[in-house]
């Protein structure tokens, strides 16, 4: 390998207590009641649903709500971002060690191809001290619509580090990950998130076309060694 793409919900943060509790608590403030966890992930596991706004507003359309997308949109952000990068966002642990980021950083270019907007990613690259590590961010904005199952972004942080897609791996937890990564021609690497089950969400990436499933992004740098 001579370049690592890294999706960041999941893979390098657990997101289970700020983007899923948002969009609970989204979906409650429209229709009264917000989806389980457990929905929450059978929608992700189908596809489709990289972006959480639009995940969001799913559920408040199943339930009847008539919200606009621009009004969900609003109060997912206000809950996850709050006013000032003082909302769920500043709740996200690390999903793994910096001292992992820094052994690959030492091998590897690095890059972060992620659906949230691109200020988003880099203050929560900054606070866990890790832009020094992963100078490059694709986000929400530079896919501008095209999020991952479509491969564009992982393609731009690819031109970016002038690396082959055949000499690159993809570091993503969920199905469209994998599938982004298939259609990049990158090699696809399923992480599975805190919190879940090994077994079975390692089958459920396998099955979206991950060539090796991890339990934790910590064991990165000791399969890509296996992969050079």
């Amino acid at each position: 390998m001579k370049a690592l793409l890294l999706d960041m919900d999941g893979v390098l943060v657990d997101v289970r207590g700020s983007f899923r509790r948002a969009i609970i608590e989204t979906v409650a403030h429209f229709v009264g009641e917000g989806p389980t966890p457990e929905q929450i992930q059978a929608k992700k596991d189908a596809g489709g649903y990289n972006n959480d706004w639009v995940l969001s507003e799913a559920f408040v359309r199943e339930a009847g709500g008539e919200a606009s997308f621009e009004a969900i949109k609003a109060h997912f952000n206000g809950v996850y971002r709050g006013s000032d990068f003082d909302g769920l966002i500043t709740t996200e642990p690390a999903a793994g060690e910096t001292a992992s980021l820094e052994a690959l950083a030492e091998r590897y270019p690095l890059a972060l191809v992620t659906g949230r907007p691109e200020a988003d990613a880099q203050w929560t690259l900054e606070r866990h001290g890790w832009d020094r590590l992963i100078p490059i961010v694709v986000g929400m904005d530079r896919q501008a619509g095209r999020e991952k199952p479509d491969p564009f972004g992982l393609e731009e942080a690819l031109a970016d580090l002038g690396a082959a897609p055949d000499a690159a791996a993809y570091a993503g937890d969920t199905v469209d990950d994998m599938k982004a990564a298939r259609a990049a021609g990158c090699r696809p690497l399923g992480v599975v998130p805190p919190g879940f089950d090994l077994d079975a969400h390692g089958r459920t990436l396998m099955t979206a076309g991950a060539d090796v499933v991890i339990s934790t992004p910590d064991a990165l740098p000791a399969l890509l060694a296996t992969l050079e």
